[in-house]
């Protein structure tokens, strides 16, 4: 009796320990299951944080190469409206006699480009600081004119200097000082540049300059228009363009259309 009770007893106390083994291997399960779980949620958290941080990079990455492509249009777009007016500066004093084409410097009319260079010289030079003759004119070195006239044409060509007349006033040269005796007299009027459109290529730009009409009078206060187009034609010599040639351009002046009125 006593040996079957104590296997009773020794049944529970296995049962027992079994049972406690059980629920251990059971809470360890668990345990185990929540830090997977908690790995997994880690885990799921960093890809969208990285996925979210490659998102963001890429969409900032848009947005500055939208802001630098409207940057850098905007800086070609005033580049090239600062590059129009520095040739409607250049050009002012030649259009204003409106030459007739050439293919070559050395075919360009001489009074043209004397008379042009020489004013060029007037208009950017302060007249006050030269010497001055018995009459009071100022006399302007040829070297000065020179400077304007190689700003167009380069240095591969000469400026032929001597006694020249404009608007019925004679412009003395003195061959001996190399100084032109300029006369008081009012600005030439004539031509006025617009450039419409500048192509480059490598070695050569050409220049379309639109012909603004000249003013009938000083109260002229009426918008000017364009009387016609010419191509100034531009060639690289050491590291400079110079003008080469004038030609008559492809663009043309847009003719007003006449309205016919139905009776």
């Amino acid at each position: 009796m006593s040996t079957e009770k104590d296997t009773n007893v020794k049944n529970q106390t296995d049962f027992h320990n079994d049972m406690i083994e059980i629920e251990k291997a059971e809470n360890e399960r668990k345990k185990t299951y929540i830090q997977d779980g908690h790995k997994h949620k880690d885990k799921t958290r960093a890809r969208r944080l990285i996925v979210g941080a490659v998102f963001c990079f890429f969409a900032l990455a848009g947005v500055v190469s939208i802001i630098s492509g409207i940057f850098n249009t905007g800086a070609k777009i005033m580049d090239k409206e600062g590059e129009k007016q520095e040739y409607n500066a250049l050009l002012t004093t030649l259009v204003m006699y409106d030459p007739l084409p050439f293919e070559t410097p050395d075919q360009a009319d001489t009074r043209v480009l004397l008379s042009s260079s020489v004013w060029a010289a007037i208009m950017n030079e302060d007249m006050s600081l030269y010497e001055t003759d018995e009459y009071g004119q100022p006399l302007l070195p040829a070297i000065d004119v020179d400077k304007y006239f190689s700003k167009i044409f380069g240095t591969q060509v000469s400026l032929a200097h001597g006694t020249f007349s404009d608007q019925d006033v004679e412009f003395k040269f003195d061959e001996e000082k190399k100084v032109y005796a300029i006369p008081a007299t009012n600005f030439p009027t004539g031509f006025a540049p617009q450039v419409e459109k500048i192509k480059t290529s490598f070695s050569e730009k050409t220049v379309t300059v639109g012909y603004l009409s000249p003013s009938t009078s000083w109260a002229d206060t009426s918008e000017k228009t364009v009387s016609k187009y010419m191509d100034y034609i531009f060639e690289k010599q050491d590291g400079q363009f110079c003008l080469v040639a004038i030609r008559e351009s492809d663009m043309k002046v847009e003719l007003p259309q006449s309205s016919e009125v139905n009776q």
